[in-house]
């Protein structure tokens, strides 16, 4: 997918592929458009583009979702179970300090307490099957909590939201995959466990999308 972005002095900008769009999110806009020969964006424009490049980088994760939700290895389901939940924490923490709307503060608050238990749970669950657990992002999340940290007003709630729904439809079809087919041991009991709560929180960003 190639997306094209106008500048702001009307010429467009050459099309932006996956490494320029993770590339532009990871910087900050520190370099912008002008990296490329064109004018500096107002701030304006610049979070209105922000918000394009995070509800555009759902659509990677939602194509990942196929793939995650064959994973039944105990490693690989760690490490994506353990990222996501780790997303969830960093994101719903800046959601409490930028979300603009009180209802989304509200369920920021709920995602960073019951991430932050499941957190706790997949560490021992992961002690207990002798898997590594990541201890950082991988750098496609950690470009989208990059974005959403210089993302302002209702522009981040928007950016937010839409990030929460496509990163709880992809945790939940990669945790009702594992708990049934995946190798047994503590992971695959923690993912049952872990179920009917991600149940829960993808009905309730629904919700509010």
């Amino acid at each position: 997918m190639t997306l094209k972005v106008s500048a702001a002095n009307s010429n467009r900008a050459p099309p932006i592929t996956k490494p320029g769009l993770l590339g532009l999110l990871r910087s900050g806009w520190k370099t912008g458009i002008v990296s490329v020969g064109f004018e500096k964006p107002s701030l304006s424009v610049k979070m209105k583009f922000l918000v394009v490049l995070l509800v555009a980088g759902t659509i990677a994760v939602a194509s990942a979702l196929a793939k995650d939700a064959k994973i039944t290895n105990r490693q690989e389901f760690a490490e994506l179970a353990t990222v996501a939940n780790m997303f969830e924490v960093q994101s719903s923490q800046l959601a409490l300090k930028y979300a603009v709307d009180a209802t989304t503060r509200e369920f920021a608050k709920h995602m960073i307490a019951d991430h932050s238990r499941s957190g706790e749970d997949i560490k021992a669950a992961g002690e207990a099957d002798k898997v590594a657990i990541p201890t950082q992002l991988d750098d496609h999340h950690q470009a989208i909590v990059d974005a959403l940290a210089v993302a302002k007003g209702s522009d981040f709630d928007k950016a937010y939201l839409s990030q929460q729904l496509e990163a709880h439809q992809t945790s939940l079809a990669l945790f009702s995959v594992y708990c049934t087919s995946g190798e047994e041991g503590e992971l695959k009991k923690f993912a049952a466990r872990a179920l009917p709560t991600l149940t829960q929180h993808l009905a309730d960003v629904r919700n509010l999308n």
